[in-house]
């Protein structure tokens, strides 16, 4: 399983961004911001991979406990607060994963 939680820590393509970007030659800031973009999305992917698997679990068991249900919200926040989602397409994010539903 892939693991949406990253060491604080830069390291990687995203350490060039540890330092100020003026210092770096231009061809270097543009791939420095290309890797942090590239993050960025690789992070959201596994947000969404995360809550694919909880879906999943969520119909074998015929609904959401309260524990993935939380988690879930969770999600969108961080969706919405990191990866610019606006309130409106996470929720419908939400209803389309079920959580609004009774039962699968």
């Amino acid at each position: 399983m892939v693991s949406w939680f990253r060491p604080a820590a830069a390291s990687g393509p995203s350490a060039a961004l540890t330092c100020p970007t003026t210092e770096l030659p231009p061809q270097q800031q543009d791939h420095a911001l290309a890797a942090f973009e590239q993050g960025d999305w690789l992070a959201e992917l596994e947000l969404l991979q995360l809550a694919n698997a909880l879906q999943r679990t969520a119909i074998t068991r015929g609904g959401y406990d309260g524990r993935s249900f939380d988690l879930m919200f969770a999600i969108a926040d961080v969706l919405e607060s990191d990866h610019g989602w606006s309130f409106e397409q996470s929720d419908a994010w939400l209803e389309r994963m079920g959580l609004w539903e009774e039962e699968f």
